[in-house]
């Protein structure tokens, strides 16, 4: 049985951290996430209106907005890599796969949880204009880093396919908007599930015989192949790929309620996204 070495996975965490914050564009982004998030906050008339000291104004743009920053944090994290030949270097090191995946991944989340701690300065307005609930502030800065926890995972694995970061950013952006606008309406639903269905094939012929040559052909087939249980199953096919909406699990955070289920989709999906970049990762050493 394979046991994670902490040290390994802390010193890589460490260099992805140092990587990201040791250059101006970390704070950079760092500033713009702040910024915007006040903007999505306390600029909307609704805010003000509802009379209530909450983020609910910001809830419902959050996951919208992450979109956006969190492929900026893990656009770099395997495409920059492969862009200056490091990666190489990194495969032929005695680590594990997993260590390498794990360490990135935590890099990553620590940048966005340092985002959000900075953010906290929200919940100073708040206070500053009402009371707002400790409860209700706590379950809802769960749900910003749970949404974190999903999305970076999503981005590190569009970074997987990509040596270029702006395509390794527009990837994992696609990504992340599959899981925002799947349960939108049943058309978008519909869609991320033919999306869904086209990468699953490509990626399962990818993982097991490692050709990227036939990927075209492979996900021209999974799309037909959801093309057609939508037009078997009209309804139900949406509503199957409706439940990955991210907005929809992140909802009961902004409402105060800490459910397993939610946390279980978050980590799950996290986790999955996760052992997609071990196998993908894997592949490399054949």
């Amino acid at each position: 049985m394979f046991a994670l070495n902490p040290r390994v996975v802390g010193a890589i965490a460490g260099k992805e951290l140092r990587s990201f914050l040791g250059n101006p564009t970390g704070y950079v982004f760092l500033t713009l996430f702040i910024g915007t998030s006040a903007a999505a906050a306390f600029l909307d008339d609704q805010f003000f209106s509802r009379n209530l000291a909450d983020l609910a104004t910001l809830n419902r743009m959050m996951p919208a907005l992450l979109v956006f920053f969190v492929p900026a944090i893990t656009m770099n994290t395997w495409s920059e890599e492969r862009r200056s030949g490091t990666d190489e270097l990194l495969l032929t090191l005695p680590v594990h796969d997993g260590e390498v995946v794990l360490g990135k991944y935590l890099g990553a989340l620590i940048v966005y949880t340092v985002g959000l701690l900075f953010s906290l300065t929200h919940i100073g307005v708040l206070a500053y204009l009402g009371e707002p609930d400790p409860g209700l502030m706590f379950s809802t800065y769960l749900g910003y880093w749970m949404l974190g926890v999903l999305f970076v995972a999503v981005g590190m694995a569009g970074s997987m396919f990509a040596s270029n970061a702006t395509v390794a950013f527009i990837l994992g952006a696609l990504g992340c908007s599959g899981l925002v606008f799947a349960g939108a309406a049943p058309w978008s639903s519909g869609l991320v599930g033919v999306i869904a269905l086209a990468g699953l094939v490509a990626l399962m012929l990818y993982v097991l015989t490692g050709l990227a040559r036939g990927g075209g052909v492979a996900a021209l087939l999974g799309a037909g192949l959801g093309l057609g249980l939508w037009f078997m199953a009209p309804e139900q096919f949406p509503e199957w790929f409706a439940t990955l909406s991210a907005p929809e699990r992140f909802a009961s955070f902004g409402e105060g309620m800490i459910r397993l289920g939610d946390v279980v989709y978050f980590a799950g999906g996290a986790w999955a996204a996760l052992v997609l970049c071990g196998l993908l990762l894997g592949r490399r050493h054949w």
